[in-house]
C-alpha cells in the first residue's frame, strides 16, 4: 500500500508541476511577487508528500491525523490558488501574453483552479472533520470529489501549449 500512496501523492505533484510549467514557460518576466509565490509554491509542494504520509500512517481519526488533514487542506488549497494566480496573470488581456484565442480557455483553467482550491480550503471547516459517511470524514470525501475539478485544468492545458521554447527563441 505504501507504493500506491506514494504514487497518488506523486500524481498530485506532477499535476502541479505540469500546470506550473505550462503557465510560467510563457511568462516573459517574473516580478518580485511572482518569485516569492514561486518560493511559497516550492515549499507547499515539498511538504505535500510529508503531510500525505502522516494522513495514511496516523489515520484521519487520530489527533495527529486530524491536524495533518487541516494542514493538507491548506497546502493543496494554497498550491491551487498560486497556480490560479499565475494563470490569471497569463490570461490577462491587457498583458497580451498569449493569443486572444486562448484567453478564454486559460480563464476557464484559472476558474477551475480556484474551485479546486476552495474545495480544499472549505474542507478545513470543523464540520467537515467531525462528520463522515461510513467512517470516512466529509473532509476526505470532498478531497476525493475535487479530483476531477483539479485534474481538468491539466486536460485543458494539453490543448493550450502552442509555445514550446517561445522564450528561448525570443
Amino acid at each position: 500500500m505504501d507504493l500506491a500512496e506514494f504514487g497518488f501523492s506523486f500524481l498530485i505533484l506532477i499535476n502541479v508541476w505540469n500546470r506550473y510549467t505550462a503557465t510560467t514557460s510563457v511568462m516573459p518576466v517574473e516580478t518580485y511577487g511572482m518569485i516569492r509565490l514561486n518560493l511559497l509554491l516550492l515549499f507547499l509542494v515539498a511538504i505535500e508528500p510529508f503531510l500525505f504520509d502522516i494522513l495514511f500512517v496516523k489515520g484521519l481519526g487520530t489527533p495527529v491525523g486530524v491536524g495533518a488533514s487541516l494542514y493538507y487542506g491548506v497546502d493543496i488549497g494554497c498550491m491551487n490558488l498560486i497556480l490560479a494566480y499565475f494563470t490569471h496573470v497569463l490570461a490577462s488581456e491587457e498583458r497580451n501574453l498569449i493569443p486572444r484565442g486562448l484567453i478564454d480557455r486559460y480563464k476557464v483553467i484559472r476558474n477551475l483552479l480556484v474551485v479546486g482550491a476552495a474545495m480544499f480550503l472549505v474542507s478545513d471547516l470543523p464540520f467537515f472533520g467531525e462528520f463522515g459517511v461510513g467512517g470516512v470524514p466529509l473532509r476526505a470525501i470532498i478531497w476525493f470529489l475535487s479530483l476531477p475539478v483539479m485534474w481538468l485544468p491539466r486536460r485543458l492545458g494539453t490543448k493550450t501549449q502552442p509555445f514550446p521554447g517561445r522564450l528561448m527563441s525570443a
